[in-house]
C-alpha cells in the first residue's frame, strides 16, 4: 500500500544521497594547494636546473615551478604573495629593498645559492671595445640588449647605472637570447648582456660567443663597482671566471667580470616548515641542488 510517509522519507534519502555525491564531486573539483616556486625563463639555469632540483629535494611539500622573466618578476611575485619561494639576484633584491623598503623588507632570505656573473658580448672591431666605452660620451650612443624587462640582466644594468651614471647613456633594448647575439654580429646592436652561474660552461649564449670569431666578451675590472651594503654584505665582487672546460673548446680561457650572488627567498608568511626544509637543502644538500649536468 502506498504511504505518503514512506514516499517522503524516500525522497529525503535520495536527496541526501545526491547531496553527498554533489559535495564529493565539488571536493574533487577543488584544486590541491601548491606552493609556487618562481624560477625564471624556460631554457635558463634557474628554471631548468635549480628549480627541478629544489623541488625534488623537498619531497614532503607540493611545490610547482613557475616560469617567469627572472629575478625582478620573482621578487614582485613574492612581495605580492603570489609565490612562496623564489630565486633572485642579490643586487636586484638590494635595489628593491632600497627603493621600496616597506614592500620588500618582510621577505625572508633563506640563503645564498651560488655566484651569478655578468657577461657582456661585443662585436670585434665594433664601436664598443671596452666596458669603459659604454660610459664615455658618444654619438651615436651604444645600443645594449638586456633581455626581458623583469630579468636579471635588466635589473643588474639599472643598478649599475646608479654606481656609474655614465652607463645610463646607453640605449637599452629587451632583445635577448641568441637573437641578440645574431643582431650584435651584424651591427644592429653594440653589446648584448646576460647573467648566469659561471660554473655553467654549457650556457647557450656563452657557447655561441665562443663559437663566433666575430664576437668576444668585455672584461669588467672597475673597482668602484665592487659595491657592498652598509652592513658589509657584498653585492658586487670583481672575479675571474673560467669560460671553457677542455682543450677542445678553448680550455684555459678566462674572464674578469662583475659577480653577485643568486639567493633563495620566501614570502613573508611562508610556512615555517617549508622555509626550514629549504634552508636545510642549502646547508646539507647544496651539491645536489647546484649540480650542472645539462644545458
Amino acid at each position: 500500500m502506498w504511504s505518503w510517509k514512506r514516499a517522503f522519507w524516500g525522497l529525503c534519502s535520495a536527496g541526501a544521497f545526491a547531496g553527498v555525491i554533489t559535495a564529493a564531486a565539488a571536493g574533487l573539483a577543488q584544486p590541491s594547494r601548491f606552493d609556487i616556486l618562481a624560477s625564471g625563463e624556460r631554457g635558463r639555469t634557474y628554471h631548468e636546473l635549480y628549480a627541478p632540483a629544489l623541488i625534488k629535494l623537498l619531497p614532503a611539500f607540493r611545490v610547482r615551478n613557475r616560469t617567469t622573466s627572472g629575478s625582478g618578476e620573482n621578487l614582485d611575485l613574492l612581495a605580492a604573495g603570489k609565490a612562496t619561494l623564489a630565486f633572485a639576484q642579490a643586487d636586484l633584491y638590494a635595489a628593491r629593498l632600497r627603493a621600496e623598503p616597506a614592500r620588500y623588507e618582510g621577505l625572508t632570505v633563506i640563503g645564498r645559492l651560488t655566484d651569478e656573473c655578468v657577461y657582456l658580448a661585443h662585436r670585434v672591431g665594433g664601436p664598443v671595445e671596452s666596458f669603459a666605452a659604454l660610459a664615455e660620451p658618444s654619438n651615436p650612443v651604444p645600443k645594449i640588449a638586456l633581455g626581458a624587462a623583469g630579468g636579471g640582466m635588466s635589473g643588474t644594468w639599472r643598478f649599475l647605472t646608479t654606481l656609474e651614471p655614465g652607463l645610463a647613456q646607453a640605449k637599452a633594448v629587451d632583445t635577448g637570447g641568441t637573437l641578440a647575439l645574431n643582431q650584435l654580429s651584424i651591427g644592429m646592436l653594440d653589446v648584448a648582456g646576460w647573467v648566469t652561474d659561471p660554473r655553467n660552461l654549457e650556457h647557450t649564449l656563452l657557447r655561441a660567443v665562443l663559437a663566433n670569431t666575430d664576437l668576444a666578451l668585455l672584461p669588467i675590472s672597475d673597482a668602484k663597482l665592487a659595491y657592498a651594503l652598509p652592513n658589509g654584505t657584498s653585492i658586487y665582487r670583481i672575479e675571474t671566471v673560467s669560460l671553457a672546460g677542455g682543450e677542445e673548446d678553448g680550455g684555459g680561457q678566462s674572464l674578469t667580470t662583475l659577480c653577485t650572488s643568486a639567493m633563495l627567498l620566501a614570502k613573508a608568511d611562508a610556512n615555517p616548515r617549508l622555509v626550514e626544509a629549504a634552508s636545510q637543502v642549502l646547508s646539507l644538500q647544496r651539491n645536489e641542488l647546484l649540480a650542472l649536468d645539462s644545458d
